[in-house]
This record gives C-alpha cells, sequence and structure tokens, in this order.
C-alpha cells in the first residue's frame, strides 16, 4: 500500500489556487517515545511530614501519565540535606520500619537501614536467644539467615530462631492462660525478607513471635510501616505460645517463592531494600515510591535543594551509590519540593548551567531536554516576614530561588500549600513525555464535516480508529485546534488526519502542534 499521506499536502496546496472545494485534509504525527529521569528532591526538614504524604498519594497520577504516553522513565529521590552522611549525595533507598500497634500503644518497632546489608533472597532474623523488644531494634543482634527454605531463599519463617553463630535456641515453656491481648515486650518482630529472589514484593515477609506462655489475640493489632502500608488483624487471629507467626503478600507458596505465609497482607504492601531508582518495570512502584519520598523530618533546616541535586553526580558518590542513574538518551527533569527556598551556596544561573550541561548544547535549546521544576511557596508574601501560603498542610515560605530556575528552564511550578498535588503531578508528567496534546488546524472547519481518524503509521491500511469529537478529543474555537487529555493522548508515533470542509472566507494558516 502506499504512502498516500505524502500527495496530501499537494492536494491542499491546490486551492490556493483555486483548483479544488474547499475540502481541507490535515496530517499530523504524534510525537515520538520518549525517555525521562526524573531526580525528586525532597525537603526533609521537621515541617514536611503532610507534604511528602501528599506527594506520596498522588504519585498514580505521573506513572498513569507516563504509562498513557508510553514514556520510558526513570525517578530517582534524594534530600534536601547535604549535611548528614545518611543523605549528602546519595539517592535514598533501604530505609523502611515495620511497627507493630496495638489498641493500648506500641508493641514493637525495628527501623532498618540500607547498611542492614540485604541480600538478594536471604532474610535478615534476630538473633533467637536475644529475642526481645529492647534488643531487636539493634543491628549487631541480627545476623543474615544461613538455612534455606527453598532453592532460591534463606531463612526460618515459621520456626524459633537460631543463635546468630547457628546454635538451637530453646523457646519457652508454661501454662496457657490465652487468650489474652498481648502487651508490651509479648510480641516482636523476628525476621525480615525485604530483598527476596523472586518477584519482588510477592515473596517479601515479616515473622512475629510470641515470647509469652500465653495465646495472644491479635484482634485490632496492627503493623505498619514508613510508606502508607498498613494492615489490622481481623477478630478472631490468634497466636499460640512461642510460636511465630508469618506474614507475607500471598498464602500460595507457588507466588511466594515457597514461603510458608500465615496470613496476607494487603494488596501493595512492600518493604523498602536497596532498591534506589524506580523504573517502568519496577512492580509496586507506587508503593516502592510512597516508602522512598517519605524520608522523614529529621533532616538539617538549612535547605540546599540545589546543592543536593548537583552532588548526586558528583563522586565519590554518582560511581559509589547513584550509576546507572542518568542515561544518556534520556531527558533530564529535577522536581524541587520544599516549604523553604533554597539556601545553596551557588547562584540559581550557576546550578541552571550545571544542570543544562548535564545533558549538553541541546538543553539550552529544547526546554524538554532538561527542565527544572518546582513545588513550593509559590506567591510572593503580600509583606516582610510573612509566608507565601498557608493550608492545613502547613506554611510554605517564598520560594524564590527555585521559581526563578522553573521559569528560565521551561519548568512547571504549583504551590507547596495545595491541597492535591496531582495537579502538578499530571502537567509534569504530560510535559515530561513530550507528547502533544494539541494539533491546530489549517483552516477553520464547519463542525458538521468535521472527521478526525487514527492511524498507526503513514499508510491507509494501518487505519485503527474513527475518533469522537467531545468524546475522544475537544475542538477549541478559540485556538482553533484539536485537544486531546491526558487520558486519551494519540500514541507516540501515530498519525491523526483532520478532514472538513471549511467556513466560507476562512483563512488557511500554518501552526504546529505542541
Amino acid at each position: 500500500m502506499s504512502r498516500w499521506f505524502l500527495i496530501l499536502p499537494l492536494l491542499a496546496a491546490c486551492q490556493e489556487y483555486g483548483y479544488s472545494s474547499n475540502l481541507q485534509t490535515d496530517v499530523f504525527k504524534q510525537q515520538s517515545r520518549m525517555s525521562v529521569d526524573l531526580l525528586l528532591v525532597v525537603d526533609n526538614s521537621c515541617s514536611m511530614w503532610q507534604e511528602q504524604d501528599n506527594l506520596a498519594q498522588n504519585f498514580d497520577a505521573l506513572i498513569d501519565t507516563f504509562a498513557a504516553a508510553d514514556v520510558s522513565w526513570q525517578i530517582g529521590v534524594t534530600t534536601t540535606d547535604t549535611v548528614h552522611e545518611d543523605y549528602r549525595g546519595l539517592l535514598m533507598s533501604g530505609d523502611d520500619e515495620v511497627v507493630l500497634t496495638g489498641p493500648t500503644g506500641e508493641l514493637d518497632r525495628v527501623a532498618y537501614t540500607r547498611d542492614w546489608g540485604f541480600e538478594e533472597g536471604v532474610s535478615l532474623q534476630v538473633d533467637g536467644a536475644l529475642l526481645s523488644p529492647t534488643k531487636n531494634d539493634l543491628f549487631d543482634n541480627w545476623c543474615a539467615s544461613t538455612d534455606e527454605y527453598s532453592t532460591e531463599s534463606r531463612g526460618t519463617p515459621g520456626e524459633w530462631n537460631p543463635t546468630c553463630n547457628g546454635d538451637y535456641a530453646p523457646s519457652g515453656t508454661g501454662d496457657d492462660n490465652g487468650p489474652v491481648a498481648p502487651g508490651s515486650g509479648d510480641l516482636v518482630i523476628s525476621e525480615i525478607m525485604a530483598e527476596s529472589s523472586g518477584l519482588d514484593s510477592l515473596c517479601e515477609w515479616v515473622e512475629l513471635t510470641n515470647l509469652t506462655a500465653n495465646t495472644l489475640d491479635l484482634a485490632e493489632i496492627e503493623i505498619s510501616d514508613l510508606g502508607r502500608n498498613s494492615v489490622v488483624f481481623p477478630v478472631g487471629t490468634t497466636l499460640a505460645p512461642f510460636e511465630p507467626l508469618v506474614l507475607g503478600r500471598s498464602t500460595d507458596k507457588a507466588k511466594n517463592c515457597d514461603t510458608p505465609v500465615d496470613i496476607a497482607f494487603a494488596e501493595g504492601f512492600t518493604l523498602a531494600n536497596d532498591l534506589a531508582i524506580l523504573d517502568s518495570s519496577t512492580p509496586d512502584s507506587d508503593e516502592a515510591f510512597s516508602e522512598l519520598v517519605a524520608q522523614g523530618t529529621t533532616g538539617t533546616g538549612v535547605e540546599m535543594g540545589f546543592e543536593a541535586a548537583r552532588l548526586v553526580f558528583e563522586e565519590p558518590y554518582y560511581s559509589d551509590y547513584n550509576q546507572g542513574w542518568l542515561r544518556d538518551d534520556a531527558n533530564f527533569s529535577v522536581l524541587f519540593v520544599s516549604d523553604e527556598d533554597d539556601q545553596s551556596p551557588d547562584a540559581v544561573d550557576d546550578y541552571i548551567r550545571y544542570f543544562s550541561d548535564i545533558k549538553g548544547d541541546e538543553a539550552y535549546r529544547n526546554p524538554r531536554v532538561a527542565n527544572i521544576s518546582a513545588v513550593v511557596g509559590r506567591d510572593p508574601p503580600p509583606a516582610y516576614g510573612y509566608p507565601s501560603c498557608e493550608s492545613d498542610n502547613g506554611v510554605g515560605e517564598y520560594g524564590e530561588r527555585y521559581l526563578k530556575a522553573a521559569n528560565q528552564t521551561g519548568g512547571l511550578v504549583e504551590s507547596i500549600c495545595a491541597e492535591d498535588f496531582a495537579p502538578i503531578v499530571t502537567r509534569l508528567g504530560l510535559t515530561l513525555s513530550g507528547l502533544y496534546t494539541d494539533f491546530y488546524l489549517s483552516g477553520i472547519p464547519d463542525l458538521s464535516t468535521l472527521e478526525v481518524k487514527l492511524y498507526e503509521t503513514d499508510e491507509e491500511s494501518s487505519f485503527v480508529s474513527e475518533l469522537i469529537r467531545d468524546e475522544d478529543f475537544t475542538y477549541d474555537v478559540s485556538d482553533n485546534k484539536l485537544h486531546f487529555d491526558e487520558t486519551q493522548l494519540p500514541p507516540s508515533d501515530y498519525y491523526i488526519v483532520a478532514e472538513y470542509r471549511q467556513l466560507p472566507d476562512s483563512v488557511t494558516y500554518d501552526r504546529s502542534s505542541t
């Protein structure tokens, strides 16, 4: 079949000499598939808890937009803290916690970091002779399991832990007066598989152990983590004396790496491990992101977002921790989320040049190649000493330096006080995807004759579907354009063909897609 689209410009040109009717055909080609590397710089100072949660809750909007646009994406997260070694120059990963809470308060908590050294397919377990809520939060009392429970995994799920030198550790004996509700010290977190050998989170699990001679009634006990994960045990859940209980994503051994799971987590429950770079192949990427963005509020109060982003690409941080993060063929974007202005030592223009130079000369000509966006205090304060904005999420100081960088690089801006970050996340996804949302017609159409069709290639035989006005797209009278929202974008490299009769005295003009 011939490439019939090639003759359409010739037919349209004949109209200028009066050789055809006022039938007009406009052919557009959607932008090619893009690759995007997004560095998210999150303020982790003491006032940022609500904003971090808001961002985590709306991450789905970004991923959905990328998926609709068929974008190859990577996301890394760092913080505005350039002082503490746990944050300085690092893409965040591996930090999480497991918390047990009962009706009367917290029962146990284990917080771990990337330094605990999770190995793929190997659990970390508390020394069986040191099981207690006052000892299981110390890294020195944990060790990598040496016991194999499947062909691809090591651990002792559902069994009393041995000591770290491999000896048998006796549990205990006594009369069972249960079931009773657990008190402080009765129920502990004893083993964690955060870096599974299978399909990541499907094979992750947590083991709890009853340290008492009584059957424990676990009704209304909640297990949660540092992200958005939480599970409440249903009424009727009990745990026998001195017995472990294993919680995982599935009770089906065919799916969970042959783990003897007693109770299944809610869908999406994942544990952070050494995953520092999320991409389009990451399972449960929304939950993994919520773990990364929940960086806490213990960072320094001197927020240096620009400097923190720069350090990610400096040595030794890039080679030792962040290698593989930046791809040569991908566009690059930095998103700053902070309720304070940047306090980095260098001028804003110096940082703009630094980030642009990462991608070369093209970044200076095309803002899609390298840009900076900001969720900060957006509006100038009414007077000196006043904040830029206030909301239930907190107070935002005017982010003047971040705003300057965003405006100069063609990035996006949203208020840190916004109740919902979904709009900027969606707009950011559209901008980074590079796909066109608007297609400008060359003539003013008689809408009763407007027909819009989608083709996979420039071959007539590649017809996909007819697009319906006000269902698949809208017509914008003021700008004479076809507009597609983020959920209905024509796929990359597809052709959009608009046929219509021009209104009398219509002026033919040429405008490109955006």
